[in-house]
């Protein structure tokens, strides 16, 4: 793994890549978007998932920014979807954790307007601290009643998740370092309210081509219409690891 920009350098430790993926010093929320997409701008294999496009050098950053993060964002068909499980300590990172105050492991926070999901989940069972729902005041009672013994429900908005309210009730927890791995609709509607600051996308070396059974393939980004489109983003870094790209792009 190398960078390339701002500055050329050599061969990247796990280290470097983690003071490549330092967070801004800053009190406000920072949201950074974690995606992956083919060269042609696949989000995810014909099999559904994001896993199958992606390499070792993606997997090392995807667990670095987890890594360093304070909680980590995620819509809930992306949970369901990649089966999300427990958020543990990531190895090699525990002193940086330390000397930022942090906790031992971020935590997992997932926006559900419906509240389907199931409790039985790992992220549900075996997670050192329970996940956050966020959820808008209309989650039926039936839901919350399930899903209440195995996370802490948070309300954001009234018959759908307002985001901003969500953000917000992050940063009043503490949880200013948010990693959000999508999908592409919970993605797009940050994107749209204004309320993305990093996208962190890896460009893989692979092609899909355009449909998968004649089903157009999923971008990065999908649902809300971005009203300043197409929105201007300021390149902060790029680094290759055999043939797959790794960039920083930031709104401002």
């Amino acid at each position: 793994m190398h960078m390339l920009l701002p500055e050329r350098a050599g061969t990247m430790s796990p280290a470097g890549v983690a003071d490549a993926y330092a967070w801004p010093e800053t009190d406000s929320p920072w949201v950074r978007a974690v995606m992956v997409a083919t060269a042609d701008g696949a989000a995810r294999s014909p099999q559904g998932r994001s896993g199958e496009i992606s390499s070792a050098g993606d997997r090392l950053v995807f667990e670095t920014i987890r890594g360093l993060s304070d909680v980590i964002l995620v819509g809930a068909d992306t949970f369901r979807r990649e089966s999300y499980g427990p958020v543990r300590p990531q190895p090699g990172l525990e002193k940086r954790r330390r000397d930022l105050g942090m906790a031992d492991a971020p935590r997992l926070a997932v926006v559900t307007a419906s509240g389907d999901l199931n409790p039985a989940a790992g992220a549900f069972v075996s997670s050192p601290e329970r996940p956050l729902l966020l959820v808008p005041k209309s989650l039926p009672v039936e839901r919350r009643a399930t899903l209440d013994p195995v996370a802490e429900i948070v309300e954001a908005g009234e018959s759908t998740v307002d985001l901003a309210q969500a953000i917000e009730a992050l940063a009043g927890r503490g949880m200013i370092r948010i990693a959000c791995e999508g999908g592409p609709r919970l993605l797009g509607a940050l994107t749209a309210a204004g309320l993305m600051d990093e996208l962190c996308l890896t460009v893989t070396p692979l092609l899909s081509g355009g449909s998968y059974a004649g089903v157009p393939v999923p971008r990065i980004m999908a649902g809300a219409e971005l009203p300043d489109s197409p929105r201007g983003l300021q390149l902060h870094h790029v680094i290759e690891d055999a043939g797959t790209l790794f960039l920083s792009y930031r709104t401002s």
